[in-house]
C-alpha cells in the first residue's frame, strides 16, 4: 500500500486535475448571464405620458368634484333647510324624520348596538350638509352614556343628542328662531 504523496510546498498552486485520479467533483456548467439591459426609450416615453395623462385626469375630476361639491354640497345650510340634508342624506330613511313644518329633524338610533336606525353614512352626510362645526362635531363624537343629554347651538340651529351603545345616537336638530 502506498501513502498518500503531500505536496512539498504547502500552498502549492494545483497544475490542474490528476487524469488518473478518480474525480467526484461535478464537472463546471457556466452559468447563463443575460445580456446588459438596454434603455428602450420609447417604452419609457410612453409610460412617462401614460402617467401625466392619469395625473392630469385625476386633477381635472378632483375639480370636478369640489366644483359640484361647491354647487350643491351645503346647499341646505345655505338655506336652513333640513327637508334638502334629508333629501340628499337619507331619502326613504324612516330613521330620519322631518317635524313641525321642516323646522325639525329627528335622527334615530344612529350606530345602536341593538336594532340599529339611521347609518353612519348619513348621520355624517347630515352634519357635512348642515355645515355642523367641528367643534359641535367633536362633542358628538365624545359623548359618552353617562355624559347624559347634551345640546349646542350652531348657525341658525340647536341641536341636542343622548348617547348610549345599546340605543345609539338619538339625535333633534331645530332652526333656532
Amino acid at each position: 500500500m502506498e501513502s498518500p504523496s503531500t505536496p512539498s510546498e504547502p500552498f502549492a498552486a494545483d497544475s490542474g486535475p490528476d487524469p488518473n485520479a478518480e474525480s467526484t467533483a461535478l464537472p463546471y456548467t457556466p452559468v447563463p448571464v443575460p445580456p446588459p439591459a438596454r434603455a428602450n426609450s420609447s417604452r419609457n416615453v410612453r409610460l412617462a405620458l401614460e402617467a401625466a395623462g392619469g395625473a392630469v385626469l385625476f386633477i381635472a375630476g378632483v375639480g370636478i368634484g369640489l366644483a359640484i361639491d361647491g354647487d350643491s354640497g351645503g346647499a341646505a345650510a345655505a338655506d336652513g333647510d333640513l327637508e334638502a340634508a334629508k333629501e340628499t342624506c337619507a331619502v326613504g330613511s324612516s330613521d330620519v324624520r322631518i317635524g313641525d313644518g321642516g323646522d325639525t329633524m329627528t335622527i334615530d338610533r344612529m350606530g345602536a348596538e341593538e336594532s340599529p336606525g339611521a347609518t353612519f353614512t348619513q348621520f355624517e352626510c347630515i352634519l357635512e350638509e348642515l355645515e355642523v362645526p367641528d367643534s359641535v362635531v367633536d362633542r358628538i363624537n365624545n359623548t359618552r352614556a353617562l355624559d347624559g343629554y347634551q345640546d349646542a347651538s350652531f348657525a341658525d340651529f340647536a341641536v341636542s343628542w343622548t348617547y348610549h351603545p345599546d340605543d345609539g345616537l338619538n339625535m333633534t336638530i331645530t332652526r333656532a328662531e
